[in-house]
């Protein structure tokens, strides 16, 4: 009976060994392999320069502006840039990636989106850079005004002009000087309206005219004639560098 036993235990470390010599083990997981890309990598737009401006997306230039595009990709891969969906130019990148390209703004007037693809002859299209540019070939007027009628004797009477854009102004001592020799306001009834001080809003667009207290006044229905000569040393252009109008000019009513 124990020679049973004995043998029975023996053929059973016998078939242990056995099942762990053929993988019969905890078994080892196999790394996932690794798959290869199957599209480009996207380029890097690293400057636009026109003139003497380093440009933004987002920025405005006039019509005609060449704009200088440099920028790194995949080495020796094609730059494709497009306009909406239509094609509208090449580069080649260097062995180390970079690559120009010259675009010229047309003559109309919006917004244009530039995008940027790489093409390795191997590896389908990269996924597009978008550089937006807006086009912009007429120079900054008056919008609108606004005056509220002020009572005798009280606070000082309030002028506020809206430009169509921003302004870039050259100096801004001489834009805001009192007595202001590039504002004029002209009313078309009870006065008087002296200027004491001109502000420039934050959004470089609200042209603020305060009159002196106790002695001006605006009276409710008068009609208010506001005009802007930008002249002498003083330049006032947009961001596009396009000259704002002059005389610049804009007539309304004293609200209540």
């Amino acid at each position: 009976m124990r020679v049973k036993w004995f043998t029975l235990v023996v053929l059973c470390v016998f078939l242990v060994a056995i099942l762990a010599g053929c993988g019969g083990g905890p078994s080892t997981p196999t790394p996932a392999p690794t798959v290869p890309p199957t599209k480009t990598a996207k380029p890097e737009i690293i400057s636009a320069i026109a003139g003497a401006r380093t440009l933004q997306s987002g920025d405005a230039i006039q019509p005609a502006t060449v704009v200088n595009f440099t920028g790194q990709g995949p080495a020796d891969a094609v730059i494709r840039v497009y306009s909406g969906a239509t094609l509208i130019g090449t580069a080649t990148t260097t062995a180390a990636g970079a690559f120009t390209f010259a675009w010229t703004a047309g003559a109309t007037e919006g917004t244009v989106t530039l995008q940027f693809t790489a093409k390795k002859p191997d590896l389908d299209e990269s996924d597009p850079v978008a550089f937006t540019l807006v086009i912009d070939g007429t120079g900054p007027s008056i919008a609108s005004g606004s005056a509220k009628a002020d009572a005798p004797f009280g606070a000082p009477p309030v002028i506020t002009i809206v430009f169509s854009e921003p302004l870039v102004v050259s100096d801004m001592t001489l834009f805001t000087s009192v007595p202001s020799p590039f504002f004029n306001i002209v009313l078309g009834g009870p006065g008087p309206f002296n200027l004491s001080q001109i502000s420039l809003g934050a959004d470089k667009k609200t042209v603020t005219l305060t009159g002196t207290a106790l002695t001006d006044q605006l009276t409710a229905g008068i009609a208010v004639l506001v005009q802007f000569f930008p002249v002498g040393p003083l330049t006032v252009t947009d961001q596009a560098g396009n000259p704002c109008v002059s005389p610049a000019q804009i007539t309304f009513t004293v609200s209540p």
